[in-house]
């Protein structure tokens, strides 16, 4: 063993013995200086004897105790896998332990006796290692510590640990270095082991399949924490347990069946089963686990979710089905063609253009089927396609049938390649287009006698103007022509003139806008209208005509409908003109009647129904079917009994389809028409709506009517039912200026007048009596004989009436100017008093200042501007009161003043009137 391993009696003894000896040199000493102590002697001999037993014996016992410690330390560092050297720096002798030569597999015989040949044992990094590690302890460190791997004699491989350290005497210099080796392979195989391990287990813990263990007895041994998760459990918690503790007893009972069967058959099995309790999808892998002996001692399962898997592969099948029938139901022609050309997949469209059956085609090729003069081009198409210079094309080729006969078709090819790029096959989508080759023959010619019609059809709407100015021409002439000096004769053909230049108008204005509608060129207005003033202006149009021909012509408006539309009242007037007069034209006796209301409304719009009836000769069923087109009339003798073009109605519909509605008609022959239509019209916004007569101010307004006549008086009440007015009629000019007297508690709003009944001076007197009383803010209304109507129109103005109509007044119309009178009322300011600041004052002439010739002079020039309707007026006014007397005509100056601020220029002349010339 090395030197340096002593135990510590032993060292004790030795020290003991040193000093023994030391005691008896001193003893002998003593002796030698006093001879005569002989007795002294005798005793240092007896007790140097003693000694030496003594020592012998020690040396005995120490040898004993060294014997047993370097057993010891041998079990010790053989049973710890520790080897130990001890190099003595001075003599260069290196000591080695036993376990150290086992561990490196060398006898230890043949331990080496050096440094140099101990670093010899080791292989080329370890060496390097050690050595480096053992100069550096050696210049300061004093101790070392190193790992490196040896490779023994015999091939083995262990892991090596290495510890040291330097001993040095007082002064520092290296005595000894004193090393201890480890073999600490094992400790690192199982260090690999347990870090494999560890990422084993996460491993198994992240995947995403459910993995379980079990023993023979189906008891589980282990899982992972998807598998526990599903169970609502931890993985700790399945451990030790069967089937029947963590799941349902049916469940349990298929469970442990199968895997008894799997573990009893000793092979793996696998199979997709379907979850009843969520519909999931499962793989279950289940494998018997064996041991060298070729024994099952457990089960290994392996379950993992397939739900996406199998519904891609459910969506996969859905979609190749589709695929096969739509390519087998699809419309056009579809083939595959292989890179040789030859035909390897058709549907039956492919087969029915041709002719042929899918087993008389396959197998040719393409070629064979498509007409020798079209080759050329389709396989110039295709060599660029398979080149690469173009994704796919289209061509329009003749392809030959059964029969012989030639079909054209629209021919697409594209190529299909693999994710390689390399091509695989063509497909081919053929397209019979013989029929839309026809219809677009057909189309051009339909296209360019069209293109005829139109040329023609704008070529008279660009006319209209070039037409119409000549006949207006010939019909304005013709009136003044009338109004000069003639004779019977000449009269009678003018008058002629005129009526056959206004038929002619009529004829060829139905034409132009009937060519006009054929062009395109009618657009439809959108701007706000009044149904009032609409059918007001239309009845006016027809009053007349329909009091000739001794027909009542009534116009039914709905109270309910909305005062302001949004729509275009030219066309709309258009539309009913022509089916009123129409139904003037036709109807004999009886009545025409045009019904307005409203049949839905919705957010912003509003529906409503035109309705033209009428009692005249009626329609047959088989000429209904023509009298909407142009040109045409029910039967020949209709164009010659009442005239016409055969346009109207054709024109009406047209412009009703415009207005996005249809023009529908309802007739008994002899009995009469009905023609109707519904337009939706939108209100106007909100920010643009004017209410023409608010409800809450007509609710209080009442009409005093003056009329002897008890029927006119029924017929006016009968027209008032509904709106908010109350109606006082009277019987002649005294009761109505009694009324009038009598008006403080309730006074009148409107009063309507009847010529007849009031005669022209009743008419002034009553007139005059309600302008002095209201201030002109109650509108009159009077209806006047035909041989008054002029003289009393002229007059009225100065009178103060609003309106002057001709007699008899139906009560529509009545009704209409009633309602257009009070609205011009409403909107006049009230009148201005003194105090609340007065008209402006009038300048006239300085006091004494009067010049008759002066007056003169400027009245006629005044008259003059005004008859010219000219703005200097307004100037030669200022300069004609200039020249008004002071203190004279004051309430005739400030009427007129009024007059020419607003501009109403014909009452002012009629004003200007009342000032006589000067004596």
């Amino acid at each position: 063993m090395p030197s340096g391993y002593r135990s510590l009696p032993c060292l004790i003894r030795n020290t003991m013995l040193l000093a023994v000896c030391a005691l008896l040199l001193l003893v002998l000493y003593v002796a030698a200086l006093r001879p005569q102590a002989w007795s002294v002697s005798a005793l240092a001999m007896v007790f140097v004897t003693g000694i030496h037993v003594l020592r012998l014996k020690w040396r005995r016992q120490a040898e004993g105790d060294l014997r047993r410690s370097e057993e010891q330390l041998r079990i010790s560092q053989r049973i710890a896998q520790i080897g130990s050297w001890d190099w003595d720096m001075a003599s260069g002798r290196l000591d080695c332990s036993e376990e150290l030569c086992r561990i490196f597999a060398v006898p230890f015989e043949e331990a080496p006796a050096s440094y140099e040949a101990f670093l010899a044992l080791l292989p080329g990094k370890g060496r390097e290692a050690v050595a480096a590690a053992v100069e550096k302890a050696l210049k300061g460190g004093d101790s070392f510590a190193v790992e490196y791997a040896l490779v023994r004699p015999d091939g083995g491989e262990r892991i090596l640990e290495e510890v040291g350290e330097v001993f040095r005497d007082t002064s520092g210099t290296p005595l000894r270095v004193v090393s201890v080796v480890h073999d600490v392979t094992e400790r690192k195989e199982a260090e690999s082991a347990l870090f494999f391990e560890k990422r084993y287990r996460g491993l198994i813990e992240n995947l995403p399949q459910r993995i379980f263990l079990k023993d023979c007895n189906l008891v589980y041994l282990s899982c992972n924490s998807s598998f526990a998760r599903e169970l609502g459990l931890q993985p700790a918690e399945v451990f030790g347990k069967t089937d029947y503790d963590i799941v349902a007893p049916a469940l349990a009972k298929k469970r442990q069946d199968e895997d008894a069967k799997v573990m009893q058959a000793g092979t793996a099995v696998e199979h997709d089963e379907l979850r009843e309790k969520d519909g999931t999808w499962v793989s279950k892998s289940l494998t018997p686990l064996k041991d060298d002996h070729g024994r099952v001692y457990g089960l290994l399962g392996v379950l993992t979710d397939i739900t996406f898997r199998k519904r891609a592969e459910e969506q996969l099948k859905e979609s190749e089905e589709r695929f096969r029938n739509t390519f087998e139901q699809a419309a056009v022609g579809i083939c595959h063609i292989a890179l040789s050309d030859i035909l390897i997949r058709i549907n039956s469209r492919f087969c029915d253009i041709l002719g042929y059956g899918q087993d008389e085609l396959m197998g040719w090729s393409l070629e064979q089927t498509i007409h020798p003069e079209d080759r050329a081009a389709e396989q110039s198409h295709l060599s660029r396609l398979l080149n690469r210079e173009i994704d796919n094309y289209s061509i329009e080729i003749r392809q030959i049938r059964k029969d012989g006969s030639l079909v054209w078709v629209n021919l697409t090819k594209s190529l299909v390649c693999a994710p390689g790029g390399e091509p695989k096959y063509l497909i081919c989508v053929v397209e019979d287009v013989t029929a839309k080759r026809e219809a677009l023959e057909l189309r051009r010619e339909r296209d360019l006698v069209q293109a005829a019609s139109s040329a023609k059809s704008e070529f008279l709407a660009n006319m209209g103007h070039e037409i119409r100015t000549p006949m207006n021409a010939v019909m304005g002439l013709s009136r003044l022509a009338l109004k000069t000096e003639l004779n019977a004769k000449q009269r009678d053909y003018l008058e002629k003139i005129c009526t056959s230049s206004r038929t002619l108008l009529n004829i060829i204005n139905d034409i132009l806008d009937f060519s006009k509608i054929e062009a395109g060129k009618v657009e439809l207005e959108r701007t706000e209208l009044s149904l009032h003033e609409v059918l007001g202006n239309i009845s006016d149009m027809h009053h007349l005509k329909a009091q000739e021909k001794g027909i009542e012509f009534r116009v039914r408006l709905a109270p309910e409908l909305p005062k302001k539309l949004m729509g275009d009242p030219l066309r709309l007037t258009q539309v009913l003109n022509n089916l009123i007069g129409n139904a003037l034209k036709f109807t004999q006796r009886g009545e025409v009647v045009l019904a307005v209301k409203p049949v839905g409304q919705g957010e912003g719009e509003v529906a409503v129904e035109f309705s033209v009836q009428d009692t005249g000769i009626g329609i047959t069923p088989e000429q209904m079917e023509r009298i909407f087109t142009p040109f045409t009339q029910a039967d020949s003798s209709t164009t010659r009994r009442f005239g016409g073009t055969g346009l109207g109605l054709s024109i009406s519909r047209q412009l009703v389809e415009l207005m996005g509605s249809e023009l529908k008609v309802h007739s008994v022959p002899g009995a009469g028409s009905s023609f109707f239509f519904t337009v939706g019209f939108a209100l106007p916004p909100a920010g643009k709506a004017v209410v023409a007569s608010k409800e809450v101010q007509l609710r209080s307004m009442r009409l005093l009517f003056v009329d002897g006549d008890t029927a006119s008086v029924e017929g006016l009440s009968e027209m008032l039912q509904g709106m908010p007015m109350e109606l006082c009629a009277v019987a002649d000019v005294a009761e109505a200026l009694d009324a009038l007297e009598d008006e403080a508690a309730h006074p009148f709003d409107l009063v309507a007048v009847d010529g007849a009944t009031a005669g022209i001076g009743g008419v002034e007197k009553l007139c005059r009596s309600i302008g002095r009383r209201y201030h002109g803010r109650v509108p009159v209304i009077v209806a006047a004989a035909a041989e008054q109507l002029e003289e009393v129109r002229q007059a009225g103005d100065e009178w103060g009436a609003s309106a002057v109509y001709a007699a008899p007044v139906r009560p529509s119309l009545m009704v209409d100017g009633m309602i257009r009178a009070l609205s011009r009322a409403a909107q006049q300011p009230p009148a201005r008093t003194t105090a609340a600041g007065a008209a402006r004052p009038v300048k006239t002439a300085p006091e004494g200042a009067f010049e008759p010739q002066r007056f003169t002079a400027e009245k006629g020039k005044l008259e003059r501007l005004l008859a010219r309707n000219s703005l200097d007026a307004k100037r030669q006014f200022e300069k004609f009161c200039a020249q008004v007397p002071r203190g004279e005509y004051t309430n005739e100056l400030q009427a007129l003043q009024a007059c020419m601020e607003k501009l109403d220029f014909r009452k002012a002349r009629q004003l200007l009137a009342i000032f006589p010339a000067p004596q």
